[in-house]
């Protein structure tokens, strides 16, 4: 079969080339519609929970809420694994499944689960959530909102912003799941009562809260109806300002209504911070966005940016927004390197071959090779539902070294055949030579590739997290140095019957080629007279290498170079938040001044919805 597909491409080879040309165009266009991510979807899928307790310990948040949830999420069909964590005022419980699971169905299940959980919580713990599905590193942009010195704006007025019209500018974005806010005062009518007034009206503390959770309603009061028309009576009752909130009505004392101005103090004011953000040494509210798992990571950032663009020209003057982290700078320098060494690879492969051969067309013979080898493994991996990441990328930037070596043996050995048919008296037709040629390293070709793919395959038994990584590299890695070989059995015979078969090559070697061979032949020599001594100082080295071995270091994977840096700061436990701040901000002064750093962005404690159990003690510094 070999023979058949070797004889049609030399054949048949306008065909062939006009057909490399198609799929690279095809290539090209695939690539450009795959996924973009740090890292492969390497999470199992997992359902979290989270469900609110204010004012209660961390004991009574595990024995009341945390157990009677994970009891309930017990025995779901397909669960692997449950955890949990409670803090102060919260519970967290993560539910994995088996890989392969389908996650809107566990969502479904674990939904229909916690019906049954809410009837056993007590009435003051909130109804638990489950958490939007995200990516294992989901957070694709961070922002913080500031303030200049001496601006009217507050920071009220900013997180009262960024909770309206940011959060739900962002969340129309396709591809973002999450908007998490850190810091700011988020904004809240407090009713202050006043203990002597409580007892000169004689009114109990459980009346004004009755009253002041009853003075934000409108009740239905039916139809009034006529014989040509019909009104919509109603009750209102929605509080539109403090002075509303002042006049609702608690009681009544010998026919005279008792407000709520005249036992407490009404006002506008920030609510219990269990959280702070800022930049800098400055207060700021930190706004995070996180991407749904399958989506295009710099596709999403874009459509964010653009968002942003948007909402930033409503925002007052003296507000300044600074991008603090962004993902996609992450991936388009892992893709910049690809390229990089792409063209290295391009680069030093012409200087050899012009070198050695003295003839630009073995160039493009050989150099074809590289684009269309990684484009075909990526569009087999496109195939598979493979997305490209630092991982693929990694595998492509290491085959790009062997997916032109089956070029380069098949074409070296075509153009040493067709210079030396040239040479006899009676020579045979050049189409016959590439085809004799091609079948003398077919055998070599293919086994070169088959020992690779055994050399790569113990990548394959991991398991876990560690396989869902390091098997995408592999794949990258094997797919193209298959497709190189299939390659070297099309187009580089196709290319060499059209692009040296009719030229007159040189009699000579180059003399380059010349001195290679004077300074090896000596080498040679002494390896064939003395091979014990070869051999013996082979094994050496092994010995040798196995005994460095121990003292290498190990690490799960190597250093990214990544310019976000995520510092984690935890204090004693009872620490309040705001000493958190200050230990982050005494942090933030000491690095400020250092031109290395280009922001310094502080989150302490935890906001709503954020997956971080930790109390006010926990601080982020994001460098």
């Amino acid at each position: 079969m070999l023979d058949n597909i070797l004889k049609w491409s030399i054949a048949q080879r306008w065909l062939v080339v006009i057909g490399a040309i198609i799929v690279t165009f095809l290539g090209i266009h695939t690539v450009s519609k795959m996924p973009l991510d740090v890292f492969p979807n390497f999470a199992p899928p997992q359902v979290e929970i989270q469900t609110e307790a204010p004012g209660l310990a961390p004991e009574e948040v595990e024995s009341l809420v945390t157990l009677p949830i994970e009891s309930a999420v017990n025995g779901t069909p397909g669960l692997e694994t449950v955890r949990s964590a409670s803090a102060v005022g919260l519970s967290v419980v993560k539910v994995t499944f088996n890989w392969g699971t389908n996650i809107y169905l566990a969502r479904q299940l674990i939904t229909e689960r916690l019906q049954q959980a809410s009837e056993q919580l007590p009435d003051s713990v909130e109804t638990p959530q489950i958490s939007p599905i995200s990516s294992p590193i989901g957070t694709i942009i961070q922002y913080a909102f500031t303030v200049e010195s001496g601006g009217k704006t507050t920071l009220m007025d900013v997180r009262q912003l960024v909770d309206k019209d940011i959060t739900n500018r962002l969340l129309a974005v396709p591809g973002v799941t999450q908007v998490i806010a850190y810091g700011g005062d988020v904004r809240q009518y407090q009713v202050l009562v006043n203990p002597a007034k409580l007892q000169a009206f004689d009114v109990s503390l459980e009346d004004v809260t009755a009253a002041a959770e009853a003075a934000n309603t409108n009740a239905a009061g039916g139809f009034l109806i006529s014989p040509d028309k019909e009104l919509l009576i109603r009750g209102i009752g929605r509080i539109e300002s403090i002075e509303d909130l002042e006049q609702s009505a608690i009681t009544a004392r010998q026919g005279t209504p008792v407000l709520l101005r005249d036992v407490a103090d009404v006002k506008i004011g920030e609510a219990l911070k269990r959280g702070d953000g800022s930049l800098n040494g400055k207060r700021a509210v930190v706004v995070m966005v996180n991407k749904q798992p399958l989506a295009d990571t710099p596709t999403v950032t874009k459509a964010v940016e653009s968002a942003m663009e948007e909402v930033k020209a409503s925002l007052p003057d003296d507000v300044e927004v600074t991008v603090t982290f962004r993902q996609s700078d992450f991936i388009d320098a892992s893709i910049e390197n690809v390229r990089d060494s792409l063209r290295d690879g391009i680069i030093i492969v012409s200087i050899i071959l012009l070198l050695f051969l003295m003839n630009w067309r073995t160039a493009i013979i050989t150099l074809s090779a590289i684009p269309l080898s990684l484009l075909i493994g990526l569009m087999i991996m496109n195939l598979f539902g493979q997305g490209i990441n630092t991982m693929t990328l990694g595998g492509l930037a290491v085959a790009i070294g062997s997916v032109v070596d089956d070029s380069i043996v098949d074409m070296e050995n075509c153009y040493r055949g067709l210079r030396k048919n040239q040479q006899l008296e009676n020579p045979k037709h050049p189409f016959q030579v590439v085809y004799n040629t091609s079948v003398e390293v077919r055998v070599s070709v293919l086994f070169s590739t088959v020992i690779i793919g055994v050399v790569f395959a113990p990548i394959f038994t991991l398991t876990g997290v560690e396989g869902r990584i390091f098997a995408p590299m592999g794949i990258a890695y094997l797919i193209s140095i298959f497709a190189s070989t299939i390659v070297a059995l099309t187009l580089s015979p196709a290319l060499c019957a059209f692009l040296l078969a009719s030229q007159q090559l040189p009699e000579d070697d180059t003399w380059i080629s010349r001195l290679s061979q004077k300074l090896y032949q000596p080498v040679l020599k002494f390896s064939i007279q003395f091979p014990k001594v070869i051999i013996f100082t082979a094994i050496a080295a092994f010995v040798a290498s196995l005994t460095l071995f121990p003292t290498l270091g190990r690490v799960f994977l190597p250093e990214f170079q990544e310019r976000s840096l995520v510092n984690a700061m935890v204090l004693y436990p009872g620490v309040s938040l705001e000493m958190t701040n200050r230990a982050g901000l005494a942090i933030q002064d000491a690095l400020m001044d250092d031109p290395h750093f280009d922001s310094i962005q502080l989150r302490s404690g935890r906001a709503p919805g954020d997956a971080d159990a930790g109390g006010v003690t926990l601080g982020h510094l994001d460098v």
